[in-house]
């Protein structure tokens, strides 16, 4: 089974304080369907570049296809107040090897849609460097930012995008994963040349399965 972590791009969806609204507009070309799509870099489900923060950092167009699918776990975080930051202490009990993918799963995309999501839980330093030195290379969480919307911080953000460890926000139906076990996912975003960030389809399924999926496509 593929599981699909991905928001739906739609007009008026929530974004970010401060980027550009969503809008989809379909045009009128009889007989074809075609529309024009208005919105951020960083509008839904989507996967940031080092250059997000850093101007000499690598863009989305320049990230290899090898760095975007790779096996990883779930880690619950779930329970932490508004505007918190999350501790090392979520670690404890997961085993984590170097070329790892993490996926924080706070419980926090209930609030989509509310002004409460905006409130999230956030990456502590302490996790964050954890992370880095244990060799993860994408962090994933189903909230708007890895650091605090409300204070406007941007410390995990330097410490992950500085180890060119890519991030991954906006996720959703982190529910349906087990946390501890091992999935591969895929976090694909649009390639668009020069891009600090793009919206992306982020899917997961159970490492098990790869043989299975890999015997699947060539009958």
């Amino acid at each position: 089974m593929i599981y699909d972590l991905t928001r739906c791009i739609s007009s008026g969806m929530p974004v970010y304080p401060g980027d550009p609204p969503v809008a989809i507009t379909p045009l009128l070309a009889p007989p074809w369907q075609i529309s024009t799509l208005r919105l951020g870099s960083h509008s839904g489900t989507h996967l940031d570049a080092p250059r997000h923060r850093f101007t000499n950092g690598i863009g989305i167009d320049e990230i290899p296809p090898e760095r975007l699918i790779g096996t990883g776990i779930v880690i619950d975080a779930r329970g932490y107040a508004a505007n918190t930051p999350i501790g090392p202490e979520v670690l404890a009990g997961n085993r984590l090897q170097a070329g790892m993918m993490v996926m924080i799963r706070t419980g926090w995309e209930d609030f989509w849609g509310n002004d409460d999501y905006f409130r999230h839980p956030y990456l502590s330093a302490d996790l964050t460097s954890m992370l880095v030195a244990c060799g993860i290379t994408l962090i994933g969480i189903d909230a708007p930012n890895v650091d605090s919307t409300v204070d406007g911080s941007d410390t995990a953000h330097v410490i992950l995008l500085q180890a060119h460890c890519l991030i991954a926000e906006n996720l959703c139906n982190l529910a349906a994963l087990r946390c501890g076990v091992q999935y591969t996912f895929a976090c694909l975003p649009l390639k668009i040349a020069d891009a600090d960030g793009a919206p992306a389809r982020v899917l997961a399924w159970d490492a098990n399965e790869d043989t299975v999926l890999r015997d699947a496509k060539h009958t």
